[in-house]
C-alpha cells in the first residue's frame, strides 16, 4: 500500500504526525529540495504533500519535474488555514484535478456560519 508523506516546517509537523502521515521537517531552499527529491524517489510513496512555504522555495525546474511524475503525486498544500470558501473550493478542485486528471467544479451552499440562524448559537437546518 502506498503511503502519504508530508514535507513541512517544524511548526506544522505535529499536526501531520497526529494525522498519521509520514512527516518530514525541512527549512526552505536547498534542504527542502534535498528532502523532496529523496521522498519522491522512495518506492512506497504514493502521495507527497509539500507545504506551500517550502514548495515556493524550490527551483521552478524541480517543481515542474515533480508535478509531472506519474508517481508519487506531488501536491503543494497551504501552510495554514484557508478561510475563504471560494479559495478553499478552488484549492480542492485543483488538488482533485492533479490527483485524478479531471477538473471538477465544487458547488454547494455557503457554510452554516454565513447562513441566517446557522453557526454557533444558531439553529441547525
Amino acid at each position: 500500500m502506498a503511503r502519504v508523506a508530508v514535507l513541512t516546517s517544524a511548526g506544522l509537523a505535529d499536526g501531520f504526525r497526529l494525522a498519521g502521515a509520514a512527516t518530514h521537517v525541512a527549512g526552505p531552499g536547498a534542504e527542502a529540495a534535498r528532502i523532496v527529491r529523496a521522498l519522491a524517489a522512495e518506492e512506497g510513496t504514493g502521495l507527497l504533500l509539500v507545504t506551500e512555504d517550502l514548495w515556493t522555495s524550490l527551483d521552478q525546474r524541480l517543481r515542474d519535474g515533480l508535478e509531472h511524475l506519474p508517481r508519487p503525486i506531488v501536491q503543494a498544500i497551504p501552510a495554514g488555514t484557508v478561510t475563504d470558501v471560494t479559495a478553499r473550493r478552488q484549492l480542492i478542485g485543483e488538488m482533485l484535478q492533479r490527483a485524478i486528471g479531471y477538473r471538477l467544479e465544487l458547488a454547494g451552499s455557503p457554510p452554516p456560519e454565513s447562513q441566517p440562524g446557522g453557526g454557533p448559537g444558531g439553529e441547525a437546518r
